[in-house]
């Protein structure tokens, strides 16, 4: 399997910039795991995405929802949400991935599958349940048709975007009997939207000094009100993922300069060495020295 070996590139929405497909066929596959970065750092995409976890056990956070992983687990991520995968230290995630965009499954107005199903999942009305795991209902089912899409994807044999759109139907109506599929909270997509503009600020402006009363009058909500918020969608304090924000962005730094630790950790917006090293080796068991030594 190959290797992830740095976070998705985000524009400052934390909107993933890679292109998943092409026009024509607006599907991706990946094979990928947690190795080097042990985080798949929070971004979004308007495409869905499908993950089957193959091997190890980890952390996913999609939206307010934080849910274990574990071998065999299928993870369903709805079109816009704000996620990321944290991998246990020891027992590192290995994954594959379906990354599509809705369009690729798009009918005529009036036609029963694009009014009852596509419609409503572009138009943020529905969404699948996050999580289907060995056992629950429809499994066997699912987690053969998604090695059957990947595979379909990958082999690319004749004709074989006919085949994948049937297939991706199959899945979508194992989903569909399974009862994975429920109605999206309208007050929560307009909370997501107030996130998501507090998260764009943070991407441009983390090397700056920032307040948890200069991010939450952002979202015009009240501090304490949008503090509750932000938690509920990160899991962390505005003060902690700020934090381990810079973190990341330190990591690249690390593999991919020659800069010394004192000046990543200036550039990505600690102004104390003695601090940045510490944060650095409680989040990730090692100095940054002998992460960069590690895993160059």
């Amino acid at each position: 399997m190959s290797e992830t070996t740095h976070p998705p590139q985000v524009d400052e929405t934390l909107k993933e910039l890679e292109s998943h497909g092409s026009f024509e066929l607006p599907v991706e596959t990946y094979t990928d795991n947690c190795a080097i970065f042990r985080s798949l750092y929070n971004h979004w995409h308007k495409e869905m995405e499908i993950l089957f976890i193959d091997q190890g056990c980890g952390l996913a956070r999609l939206n307010r929802e934080s849910l274990r992983l574990k071998q065999g687990d299928i993870l369903m991520v709805n079109s816009g949400v704000i996620h990321g995968i944290k991998s246990d230290l020891k027992n590192v995630l290995y994954y594959r991935s379906i990354v599509f965009d809705l369009s690729f499954l798009t009918s005529p107005a009036g036609d029963l599958c694009q009014e009852r199903l596509v419609s409503r999942l572009l138009e943020n009305k529905a969404e699948f349940t996050h999580l289907i795991s060995p056992g629950d209902s429809n499994y066997e089912q699912l987690s053969r048709l998604f090695t059957e899409i990947h595979q379909c994807h990958r082999e690319k044999s004749p004709f074989y975007f006919v085949k994948l759109k049937s297939l991706f139907y199959d899945f979508f109506y194992e989903m569909l009997i399974g009862h994975y599929i429920i109605t999206a909270d309208a007050e929560q997509n307009r909370n997501l939207a107030s996130v998501k503009t507090v998260l764009d600020y943070i991407s441009q402006h983390y090397r700056e000094p920032l307040t948890a009363k200069e991010l939450s009058a952002l979202s015009n909500y009240s501090e304490y009100y949008f503090m509750k918020l932000f938690k509920q969608y990160t899991g962390k304090t505005v003060a902690a993922y700020l934090n381990d924000f810079r973190l990341e962005k330190a990591k690249a730094l690390l593999l991919h300069t020659d800069s010394s630790v004192t000046e990543i950790a200036l550039d990505v917006g600690f102004n104390n060495t003695s601090y940045f090293i510490k944060k650095f080796q409680q989040a990730n068991q090692l100095s940054p020295h002998k992460y960069r030594k590690n895993m160059s």
